[in-house]
């Protein structure tokens, strides 16, 4: 599934992985990295690399103490822009997800019954 997102996201220069960080970003203000790892729900060393990788990009910036806690994240104004690209493509690709999931879910949810059923034994 990231494979399909990261494709359908390729026109904004975003991966999903980015796009999710960013769009949770732009809707909590100006958290603190630590704030922010609980809105992505990532532990905080993995949402540090992650935010290296968009600083790097231009994407963020951080503003704050030198005490690592208390950095503010921030979208710039190139992050703003990818953002702004990126939620179209992912919105149609969202549909196109949930409308495949549709009517494979029984398909789905017959097969983990199976491997349920195979991990409980007789």
């Amino acid at each position: 599934m990231t494979e399909i997102y990261d494709r359908a996201l390729a026109p904004s220069g975003l991966k999903i992985t980015m796009f999710r960080v960013l769009r949770r970003l732009s809707n909590a203000g100006l958290p603190t990295i630590t704030e922010l790892a609980e809105i992505v729900e990532l532990d905080r060393s993995s949402l540090s690399r992650n935010l290296k990788v968009l600083e790097r990009e231009g994407l963020v910036c951080f503003e704050g103490s030198a005490d690592e806690r208390r950095k503010v994240v921030r979208l710039t104004p190139a992050g703003k822009a990818a953002l702004k690209k990126a939620l179209p493509l992912w919105v149609e690709t969202q549909a196109r997800m949930k409308s495949k999931i549709g009517r494979e879910q029984d398909s789905i949810f017959t097969i983990l019954s199976q491997l349920n059923h195979v991990r409980a034994g007789p």
